[in-house]
């Protein structure tokens, strides 16, 4: 479905009129959120299983990928299941999901591959208050931002050339997913 289409198919623009933040100040506050983020994520005890094999190695950068790749997959699933996604967003948010599954697969088995136990996925995650489609295509948008920013970052820390081949593929599902949610959501995408 193209991007015209789906315009078509919701009136998502109008919601954005009233509340539009500068593109400089969300691009701060979500680069500062992904990296505090996904920084506190590889200290928060949670990486015990990989913390002695890598804390800032591959295996440690590959757990927090995860992460974001559980919770990508749960937002979208909330998305889903709220029954406020038009037919043509919806589809969107499934494709997408069905990405995020793609990238949690490859992460879980690189990570065994490696030696590494990979993380579950938590039980529950908190996406806030999800009252429209614009909150949940907000609440996409900020993840695959919060996703595209990890990737960049992180990927000059990744030792192995297949990792990191792998992290690249990743990171371009990613920045295409932020880029259809940018132009639907009537922001630019440089």
């Amino acid at each position: 479905m193209s991007i015209e289409q789906l315009r078509n198919t919701t009136d998502i623009l109008s919601f954005l009129d009233d509340d539009r933040q500068t593109r400089r100040e969300m691009l701060s506050r979500l680069a500062a959120t992904a990296s505090v983020g996904v920084i506190g994520y590889l200290f928060s005890g949670k990486l015990t299983a990989v913390h002695g094999q890598a804390v800032d190695g591959d295996l440690g950068i590959m757990a927090a990928a995860l992460y974001l790749e559980h919770e990508a997959i749960a937002a979208y699933q909330a998305g889903a299941e709220s029954k406020l996604l038009s037919d043509g967003v919806l589809k969107v948010a499934v494709a997408f999901q069905r990405d995020h599954k793609f990238h949690r697969d490859g992460l879980i088995a690189t990570i065994k591959q490696l030696g590494g136990e990979p993380l579950d996925a938590e039980t529950k995650y908190s996406f806030g208050s999800l009252k429209s489609e614009k909150d949940i295509l907000r609440l996409a948008r900020e993840l695959e931002k919060g996703a595209v920013d990890a990737y960049a970052t992180l990927a000059a820390n990744i030792k192995n050339k297949d990792v990191l081949n792998y992290g690249a593929q990743v990171l371009t599902d990613e920045v295409r997913h932020l880029t259809v949610l940018n132009s639907v959501l009537g922001m630019p995408n440089y």
